[in-house]
């Protein structure tokens, strides 16, 4: 089958032409430029679905991380707890243990720029300190939401920041960010330009300001 973003009905070339074939089984958005196909700048696109009837709550974990590989949309919501790091069981006592997770892990994140439901993170580990692996993350759709109507709640974890650099809509749902002991400045972000709406933004008992600028963090 021809890749329709191939059909060019004034491509000449035939080298041009069997290169944008080749390239697009690779990368689905190859685009024209200047007349000529190139590979699309940055990851192919990628969707993944991570559903909770399969993946027990969608809790990351080592079983599961290597699916994520090159994901750029995740149909699904993610969750990450303390046993994301230390060992997960799923379904309780009965199912598989899965081994802990090495935190650089998560680096399989860098490629992601969409979570189409809701982010949970609840983490404490001495080296989850930032979400930097959530560098390129744009958007978050908050299809169904979780506690407190959120569709990023960061919880009791041991962030000290959280470097989402990219984050630029959150389509539906509250963003809660309670009781990080670590947290600096995560109010100064214009969460009501992200959300559309200031009333549904929670941040309370992180690290206080005063203390941040006093241990220049």
């Amino acid at each position: 089958n021809v890749p329709k973003s191939c059909l060019n009905p004034d491509q000449k070339n035939i080298d041009d032409f069997a290169f944008c074939v080749s390239q697009t089984k690779k990368c689905k958005n190859i685009k024209a430029k200047n007349g000529e196909y190139v590979p699309c700048d940055g990851p192919c696109p990628k969707t993944c679905t991570f559903s909770d009837a399969v993946h027990q709550g969608n809790i990351v974990h080592s079983g599961n991380i290597d699916m994520f590989r090159n994901c750029t949309v995740i149909e699904g919501s993610l969750t990450i707890l303390d046993t994301t790091f230390n060992g997960f069981q799923s379904n309780y006592s009965f199912g598989p243990r899965h081994a802990p997770m090495d935190l650089a892990k998560l680096e399989v994140f860098s490629t992601l720029k969409e979570v189409t439901v809701f982010i949970n993170i609840q983490a404490h580990h001495p080296r989850f300190t930032n979400l930097s692996a959530f560098r390129n993350l744009e958007t978050v759709g908050g299809r169904h939401l979780t506690e407190y109507f959120s569709a990023l709640y960061i919880v009791k974890t041991s962030l000290e920041s959280l470097n989402l650099k990219s984050l630029r809509q959150i389509r539906s749902g509250a963003v809660a960010i309670l009781e990080n002991n670590d947290l600096c400045y995560a109010e100064k972000i214009n969460w009501q330009k992200i959300t559309k709406s200031p009333r549904r933004v929670l941040i309370q008992n992180n690290k206080s300001p005063e203390l941040c600028i006093i241990e220049n963090v």
